[in-house]
């Protein structure tokens, strides 16, 4: 389906389901995807598969009660009626919410364009010929290896009955490769909304290097070391601080550890942070799930705590203006900045890791949680690639560690941050765009017995 027929269709059911709706106001909100991968392993394609969803949430309000059904979007109309009637059923059986917001009446959006043709539609042939580069650089080295070749599209509509209409649409790629030799592997990833914009001949160089240089690794004691990320390392640490600690429910809820802190000086004066949707490496969408205008936010300037991002509930408790981060209502888990950015040093990525005398260089993580909310306490272990810096050089590898780290202490811990920065993906949501960074004292607990 076109994108011109997915915004007819939101707009003809969003017409039918408030003609349905009668006493009761009404919102819609329309998600559509698809989706193609190419999984390949031990150097063999192994999977294609194409998957196109899309699906209507319909909520019904009336007062402080609401009741939403979910249809697919190529519902007929007996469905659709059948939906609406559901929903009314529930609201009349659901007991009031109080902190329920009320439906929003028509915003203002700034135009944004994140869709690539190209990209969207991306040949399986395509993603064929880049499994086989990877493949060639890694048996050229009797390497495996695996991973992923992704792309697609997404469509966001919200409409109501007091007339707010928000529509955006999305293209997506991504590339990831795990290059493994018998004692060692390497990895590299790559991600945007336009295909041209990923570097998939040095993502695949990278990946290969790094298997080749992580062989026959040596045992080193846990221990606290200056270590140097890389982008990935750093934005996966980065994806809990942005759920809790600039989440302005968590603040008023006593669960974020910069709780009382704004306008305070709360990490390394080196560190500057904002979400910013509209930076064009972001496939980020102009509104929220509540339909309200995002905004560019500052988080963090030079160390000091300068803002969280509200939804509209958050707001109005805590006297703030909502920053369109919202999620859909009802939403227990506040507002979420899903772009963070965070703004790069005067140093290129090699010549910070030339300043550190001795240290571990970490490639990326491996399933990273909270092991203590309060204090936003991380755990992980090192994966494809750990390996020593000894005299601003990386030099022999190392075997996996995991890590025990609060994400204040290491982002005041920090040394240096590179000049570059990638856009990097989420273990569990959202994304960062990031440079390379130097932590002092950073802990790693103990061995793992993990061999990637």
């Amino acid at each position: 389906m076109s994108l011109q027929q997915e915004k007819e269709t939101f707009e003809t059911i969003s017409q039918k389901v408030f003609e349905l709706c009668g006493k009761y106001e009404a919102e819609l909100i329309y998600y559509s995807f698809e989706n193609s991968l190419t999984r390949y392993a031990n150097n063999v394609i192994h999977q294609n598969l194409a998957t196109q969803k899309g699906d209507v949430d319909i909520r019904l309000i009336r007062g402080k009660k609401t009741g939403t059904v979910s249809v697919s979007t190529s519902a007929s109309d007996e469905m659709l009626t059948q939906a609406v009637e559901s929903a009314k059923e529930i609201v009349e059986n659901t007991p009031e919410n109080e902190d329920l917001m009320p439906i929003l009446g028509i915003q203002e959006y700034k135009e944004i364009d994140k869709f690539c043709e190209y990209t969207a539609n991306l040949e399986p042939e395509k993603r064929a010929d880049i499994v086989c580069k990877i493949v060639d650089g890694s048996k050229a080295h009797d390497f495996n290896a695996a991973g992923i070749v992704e792309n697609g599209w997404t469509v966001l509509g919200i409409a109501n009955t007091k007339g707010a209409r928000a529509f955006a649409a999305n293209s997506n790629f991504v590339f990831s490769a795990t290059v493994e030799g018998k004692s060692g592997s390497g990895w590299a990833e790559g991600t945007s909304w336009r295909f041209s914009d990923v570097d998939i001949d040095a993502e695949i160089a990278e990946a290969v290097d790094l298997a080749k240089r992580s062989q026959n690794p040596q045992d080193i004691k846990p221990g606290r070391y200056t270590v140097v990320l890389t982008p990935a390392a750093f934005g996966d640490l980065l994806m809990f601080l942005n759920w809790i600690g600039f989440n302005a429910r968590k603040h008023l809820e006593g669960e974020s550890f910069l709780k009382g802190k704004l306008g305070k000086k709360v990490f390394s004066e080196k560190l500057t942070m904002i979400d910013d949707a509209y930076d064009d490496r972001w496939s980020g969408l102009p509104f929220d799930f509540e339909a309200y205008p995002r905004k560019k936010v500052t988080l963090v300037e030079n160390g000091v705590l300068k803002n969280l991002v509200y939804d509209r509930w958050t707001a109005l408790k805590m006297n703030a203006d909502p920053t369109g981060h919202g999620l859909q209502q009802p939403n227990h888990w506040g507002a979420i900045p899903l772009n963070l950015i965070v703004a790069g040093g005067d140093k290129s990525f090699k010549e910070i890791i030339k300043s550190v005398k001795n240290g571990l260089f970490v490639v990326h993580f491996h399933y990273t949680n909270v092991s203590e909310l309060t204090k936003l306490t991380l755990t992980g272990m090192t994966r494809d690639g750990l390996f020593m810096i000894e005299n601003g050089e990386i030099t022999r590898p190392v075997k996996n560690m995991r890590f025990t780290q609060s994400v204040e202490e290491t982002l005041n811990n920090v040394v240096d941050i590179a000049s570059e920065q990638k856009t990097v993906t989420g273990f569990f949501f959202g994304g960062a765009i990031v440079p390379g960074i130097v932590i002092d004292n950073f802990n790693f607990s103990s061995a793992t017995e993990f061999g990637g």
